[in-house]
């Protein structure tokens, strides 16, 4: 207890003096046209003095919160404490996340062990009742402590108030509590619109917690559900609006890339130097990119909802049109939950060197394309290639170390040490 308290304190303190120095707010890697605090105040000075929001090409966050800021105000020094809440509940949520995934961990390879599914050459692979109180704690510091979340936390992005829907849904899904889960992700939805990808793992794990109901039953409801709350939500943004011209401003705006602001991800670049006649064709190409992972991911790993949903998290802070580091942020910081998988993962130096290397150079490169005008766009698009490809990385080698430890847990060790007649080992291959 001590030790929690002094990290949520030593993760206060660090938020409030980046908020005071004002390092992040404006930061392209951290700040976007879809998170940015700047454009939210002016959104809601807008509001306020009785004018549409959306008539112009600045504002893009939902009505909701455009309501939600226009009582609570826009003064820096009060919301940036509002900004700090939603962080540290993030953090207990993913803790509990945490808790729970680490005592189901053991339950099912207790059961396993009894019903002789695991090899016993498997024995060291195996969970110790300490990850129960390791997995919670790492994911604590992980996250409070990530510069990734730090950054956007600091910048006063919406997308904090977006890892705290989804550190919800993915606690509701641990726990198989479907309301809750359809709930926080039409809301994550309703912020950012990928999220709705995560209705697929939701189902998957609600029909293998559900095995007396009807499968097609489990995920009717659980879309229709989903489908009520997100269209509630949609309804009452009309009411705030008085109108439906929101739609184009958020939804049309994620959809069809219109300002090419530089940021962290791989839009910007490509659809500036890009024809017009071939934009329409690319940008389908972009937005359908997400979901063309979905079906091979749920069909290799049907019984592991939470990797799929980690795994799409990671997808989505990568393909999404306006990433920012708050969301690559979560996905980092979700990686405790699967440290079992680290021995199996062969590419972890040369990731984290290329998520440092790109942290500390995107920013030089950055000052000298815009201020000193020594450098030009290319030089920061390589930057953002780099970073998206460590992230794609640490993706594919996440799934294969979770297939090569399922292997050896089902098969053993030995099978791979044997030489056929040639002299050569067996390899696994992630297919």
């Amino acid at each position: 207890m001590a030790s929690d308290l002094v990290l949520y304190s030593v993760a206060v303190i660090v938020r409030q003096v980046a908020v005071a120095g004002g390092w992040f707010s404006s930061r392209p890697e951290v700040s976007t046209p879809l998170n940015s605090w700047s454009r939210l105040t002016e959104g809601v000075h807008l509001h306020q003095a009785g004018l549409s929001p959306y008539s112009g090409v600045v504002f893009h966050e939902t009505p909701l919160a455009l309501a939600v800021f226009s009582v609570l105000g826009k003064s820096t020094a009060y919301a940036s404490w509002l900004f700090i809440l939603g962080d540290l509940l993030t953090c207990f949520l993913l803790s509990r996340v945490g808790e729970v995934v680490a005592k189901q961990r053991l339950v099912d390879q207790e059961m396993a062990n009894s019903s002789g599914l695991h090899h016993p050459e498997a024995r060291p692979l195996l969970a110790t009742l300490s990850s129960t109180l390791t997995i919670p704690r790492l994911l604590s510091l992980s996250y409070l402590l990530n510069p990734y979340i730090i950054a956007s936390c600091a910048g006063m992005t919406s997308t904090v108030w977006t890892n705290l829907m989804l550190a919800t849904f993915l606690l509701s899904l641990v726990t198989s509590h479907q309301v809750l889960a359809c709930i926080s992700l039409s809301l994550a939805t309703y912020q950012s619109l990928y999220p709705a990808l995560l209705i697929v793992p939701l189902c998957l794990k609600l029909v293998q917690s559900s095995p007396t109901v009807s499968p097609i039953s489990t995920v009717m409801t659980t879309l229709a559900m989903f489908l009520t709350f997100l269209t509630s939500l949609l309804l009452l943004s009309a009411e705030i609006c008085g109108d439906w011209s929101f739609l184009h401003s958020v939804y049309g705006f994620i959809l069809t890339v219109p300002e090419l602001t530089p940021n962290m991800g791989i839009f910007w670049y490509f659809f500036t130097e890009m024809f017009d006649h071939f934009r329409v064709f690319f940008v389908w190409t972009f937005q359908l990119n997400l979901l063309l992972y979905v079906a091979p991911l749920s069909i290799k790993f049907p019984t592991h909802p939470l990797l799929l949903s980690t795994t799409m998290i990671g997808l989505i802070a990568v393909f999404k049109s306006y990433p920012s580091t708050g969301d690559v942020g979560l996905f980092l910081s979700l990686l405790p939950l699967f440290s079992h998988l680290l021995p199996f993962m062969k590419q972890t130096f040369i990731i984290l060197c290329m998520l440092l290397a790109t942290t500390v150079l995107a920013p030089i490169a950055w000052q000298l394309w815009i201020y000193n005008n020594s450098a030009n766009a290319n030089y920061y698009f390589a930057i953002n290639l780099v970073y998206s490809t460590a992230q794609i990385f640490l993706i594919t080698d996440l799934l294969f170390g979770q297939v090569k430890r399922q292997f050896y847990m089902t098969h053993g060790f030995s099978l791979l040490e044997k030489e056929d007649k040639e002299g050569q080992r067996p390899i696994l291959q992630l297919k």
